[in-house]
């Protein structure tokens, strides 16, 4: 099976949030509020993002985050790869692959490269702002005042 991690399930749904405000300063404690998912994990994504250069970190009495960049310049692949690392469905495909014993004797490694490249295409080709857009009818128009909705029904 090829799985999101959860942190990078609940990236994507916490950058979705700030993406549906994305002028507002948004907190730890109030996101992890709307979205459910606990306090400790949520910081920890917003301070990966913030790294990553996804989010703007803003200190003080009112601070939290923002979108450094709009969405419409985020891709899923680069969410998930500021938590996960690089897309890499097999272990030949990364750093590393000298401890690979098979790789001069594998005859699907070229192939599995194909679709490695496929898959991170596809992620890449999702915009963050294609996420808050597509936001199904019966949820809402997807405006700001149905964020607590859309957040339960990301989730």
């Amino acid at each position: 099976m090829i799985k999101l991690s959860n942190l990078a399930d609940y990236a994507v749904e916490l950058m979705c949030c700030i993406a549906l405000k994305p002028d507002d300063i948004h907190s730890s404690v109030g996101l992890a509020d709307l979205t459910e998912v606990h306090l400790p994990t949520v910081s920890k994504i917003l301070g990966t993002m913030a790294r990553a250069g996804l989010l703007t970190s803003h200190r003080g009495l009112n601070g939290g985050f923002s979108l450094a960049i709009p969405a419409e310049k985020i891709t899923i692949a680069d969410i998930i790869e500021a938590v996960d690392g690089p897309v890499q469905l097999t272990n030949c495909l990364g750093e590393g692959t000298a401890e690979c014993d098979r790789i001069s004797s594998c005859g699907t490694r070229s192939q599995w490269s194909r679709i490695n490249e496929a898959v991170k295409g596809a992620l890449g080709s999702v915009l963050l702002s294609h996420m808050i857009d597509s936001v199904p009818d019966f949820i809402g128009d997807g405006k700001a005042d149905d964020l607590p909705l859309i957040a339960k029904t990301i989730n």
